[in-house]
């Protein structure tokens, strides 16, 4: 058999933390001899072209910075990326919630679309469930921010997050990297690639990742929120001739790490709607790491697995392009959202949750790109054909053991397809005109009914025509006349079309300067309230489309022969109603409606230096500012309880202030090879958990530290890297549930300090 093999990408579907440093916020590339800053090629707009030239706001992260900084998962790049927000989902270890520029999603149900879109080698990932990435061996990351609707379409309405892979190829790569840390944490990663025959390369890759729980549950003096992950990929890569290129890539993922535990915090004055106090926890100790929860034996069960096949045709003047993809995910998961093992005294659950889903997709892409019109005309046009299938149990226990509550069973069937096209005119070697329309058309089927815990549906006394709802339960002698008894269950079928254009300028003023402006509009499609299971599941109704019209202003800039590099984005979003989810104070349970209109606005600079040959500082700025320009929902009624009923309300997720400074240092000629030191810190300034900005559902903010060291031999196959992640070992709110009149305010914490100490060894 020929002899290269090529290092297998490995993108295992999978939830945790990153004990790693993040990477540089501007992410750029050094040269061969780290004194000036290299160029990082992007397909932010569907076709290849240098990061400083592309007229977006987008942060990239290049191989070299991924592997230098021990990105580990995508969450690794949050505080690194000017205004955006990332967390795992509320009591949900492997859900990922993100916002950017104050446009985010916390509502992990199926019937509500985030809109942030994720993509794993342009197949796009919907759910959130399962969507925190593990991740080597990749390629880039890019962050796009602001509305894609273009070409990337629906559900990409505040940004898109990109994460390209590393093909094989006919070069022979073979990796071990086995890593070790403080809570018993081992990891080990492995992958091995290369020519099979003639034209054809393959490769395997594996990843186990195991730790212990961060966090005590006095109940049981059982260790919580650990990890416990396995996951593969395989690809064959096809290669006939210089104008075929066909990748068939399948992976897997088992996920058993325990689901989120929060900490119960006390209720503090006045009424207990006060600021939330750490140090004043409801297993009476200071420390957030300890908590009492009566959920001994929980349940978290994540599957996933896929098959993709990507061909690319070259026809001599333009390339086709085909993306096909299958995807299956199974998640089963019960969690303790109260973070109390008694309520009000007694030995029940104030509120315990227990969700079984299920969901598949298949999607199409057509892609034709090129260039015409004697280079003038930069294009692509495409299709793109999406299904999506959903069902989930759901079982709210509030007050009643699991088990022994009523249950909805709620399923979702999606079709989206759309037709776009992106074209630059380049009308001179300074000014490029680039102009784009997309055309998406969803189609959602919404199937819900509500059981007793013993399986027999529940019924409700209604009106004989119409949607009334007179009173849950079958009809009585005292209902009025005419009323008859139904199921409580709806169906739904309900179709929306969008159109979103993008127009943008950009002029070179100088040799390495570009200023740009865009106008561009984003479309999240519409949804349903699948959380809803009281008597007014019966009248039912669908919910808007959310939708984004964006400005956006900006200059991309090298400065002394590529030394020093800033990249500034001035922004303003109009958001016409916002979707959301909100707490039923007397009752505990979830609802989504349309919120109303936002609008955002703010600024984001990144800026990355080398003042000396193998010396890199980087930093990043975020300012953002919030504003509710229309409200849907009665803030008196719905938000009094929380003592915030007349209070201007602000975006949740969007602090106004964020940054991160950092360096890296790299000294050549240590015993063989090279050692590279570095750090940052990130702050964020205070944001609120919950749409009311319920002040004890607040966070004030937060300073972290990350640090790390690494020595690798001149010929790359040994590494060696010392990692300290919160290295001040801070402590802050990542999600909540805060419901006063059950008695409760559940905080979830960040990791606290950990390090990691890892050896690799590469072949290639």
């Amino acid at each position: 058999m020929g002899a290269k093999f090529r290092s297998l990408t490995l993108l295992s579907l999978s939830a945790g933390s990153a004990l790693a440093a993040y990477a540089p916020a501007c992410a750029q590339t050094l040269d061969s001899q780290n004194s000036t800053l290299g160029d990082i090629v992007v397909t932010a707009q569907r076709r290849e072209e240098k990061l400083q030239e592309v007229p977006i706001a987008v942060t990239a992260f290049d191989a070299a910075s991924i592997d230098r900084n021990q990105i580990a998962t995508v969450q690794n790049i949050a505080s690194q990326v000017p205004n955006l927000w990332m967390e795992s989902n509320t009591g949900l270890q492997n859900g990922a919630r993100a916002a950017l520029r104050g446009i985010g999603e916390d509502e992990s149900f199926f019937t509500a679309d985030a809109p942030v879109g994720i993509y794993v080698d342009d197949i796009y990932i919907p759910r959130q469930n399962g969507a925190l990435f593990d991740l080597y061996d990749i390629e880039r990351i890019e962050v796009l921010r602001g509305p894609q609707g273009t070409l990337y379409g629906r559900n990409t309405s505040a940004g898109a997050i990109k994460l390209v892979s590393r093909k094989p190829d006919a070069d022979t790569r073979a990796m071990l990297e086995v890593t070790g840390g403080n809570y018993d944490r081992i990891d080990v990663k492995a992958s091995l690639s290369g020519e099979i025959a003639s034209g054809l390369s393959g490769q395997v890759a594996f990843l186990s990742r195991n730790r212990d729980g961060v966090d005590l549950n006095l109940v049981n003096n059982k260790r919580v929120n650990d990890q416990d992950v396995l996951a593969g990929r395989a690809s064959l890569r096809w290669q006939p001739s210089d104008s075929t290129d066909i990748l068939l890539s399948y992976d897997q993922l088992r996920d058993r790490s325990t689901p989120g535990y929060a900490v119960g915090v006390s209720l503090q004055p006045p009424n207990d709607l006060g600021p939330w106090d750490k140090k004043d926890q409801y297993d009476g100790d200071t420390n957030v790491h300890t908590l009492r929860s009566d959920l001994t034996d929980p349940i978290s069960k994540l599957d996933q697995r896929g098959v993709s096949l990507t061909a690319s045709f070259d026809l001599g003047g333009a390339t086709l392009k085909s993306i096909s993809a299958w995807r299956e995910m199974t998640y089963e998961i019960s969690l303790d959202a109260d973070g109390q093992d008694t309520c009000f005294g007694a030995n029940l659950p104030c509120l315990h949750l227990y969700q079984d889903q299920k969901q598949d997709q298949l999607s199409q892409e057509l892609q034709l790109s090129g260039r015409t019109l004697g280079s003038m005309l930069d294009y692509v046009v495409g299709g793109y054909w999406f299904k999506e299938k959903n069902s989930q149990i759901t079982e709210n226990a509030i007050f009643v053991p699991l088990g022994q509550n009523p249950y909805s069973d709620v399923s979702l069937d999606a079709h989206s397809i759309a037709l776009y096209g992106s074209g630059s005119w380049h009308f001179s070697d300074r000014l490029t005109v680039t102009t784009g329309l997309r055309w998406t058309r969803d189609t959602k089927d919404f199937d819900a009914a509500v059981f007793s815990a013993s399986g027999i549906q529940q019924q409700v006394c209604v009106a004989p025509t119409g949607r009334t709802v007179y009173s849950s339960g079958a009809c009585t002698v005292a209902s009025p006349a005419g009323a008859i008894t139904a199921p409580l269950e709806r169906q739904i079928k309900k179709s929306w079309s969008s159109f979103t254009p993008r127009i943008a300028v950009d002029y070179t003023l100088a040799p390495g300067v570009m200023l740009y402006g865009s106008v561009s509009k984003g479309f999240k499609s519409g949804g349903f309230d699948g959380r809803e299971s009281s008597s007014q599941l019966y009248a039912l109704e669908a919910i808007a489309p959310e939708k984004v019209l964006a400005y956006e202003a900006g200059v991309k800039a090298d400065w002394f022969d590529r030394r020093l590099r800033t990249n500034l984005a001035l922004f303003t979003n109009k958001i016409d109603d916002l979707q959301g989810t909100g707490t039923n104070q007397q009752t505990g349970a979830l609802t989504r409606f349309s919120v109303g209109d936002v609008r955002t606005k703010g600024a984001e600079l990144e800026v990355t230096a080398v003042p000396a040959p193998g010396v890199e500082l980087f930093g990043s700025l975020g300012l953002l500012d919030t504003k509710y320009t229309k409200i849907n929902f009665d803030q008196v009624a719905d938000c009094g309880p929380v003592g915030t009923g007349t209070k201007s309300l602000k975006q949740k997720f969007a602090p106004k202030f964020s940054s991160n400074v950092g360096i890296n240092y790299n000294i050549r000629s240590v015993l063989g090879g090279a050692v590279t030191m570095g750090g940052n810190w990130t702050h964020k300034s205070s944001f609120y958990h919950s749409s009311c900005n319920a002040i004890a559902a607040m966070e004030n903010g937060y300073d972290m530290v990350d640090a790390q060291i690494a020595w690798e031999t001149d010929d790359t196959r040994w590494r060696l890297a010392f990692a300290v992640k919160n290295l001040t070992n801070e402590s802050y709110a990542t999600g909540n549930f805060f419901i006063p009149s059950l008695g409760f305010n559940a905080m979830y914490f960040n990791a606290p300090r950990t390090w990691t100490l890892s050896a690799r060894y590469s072949f290639n």
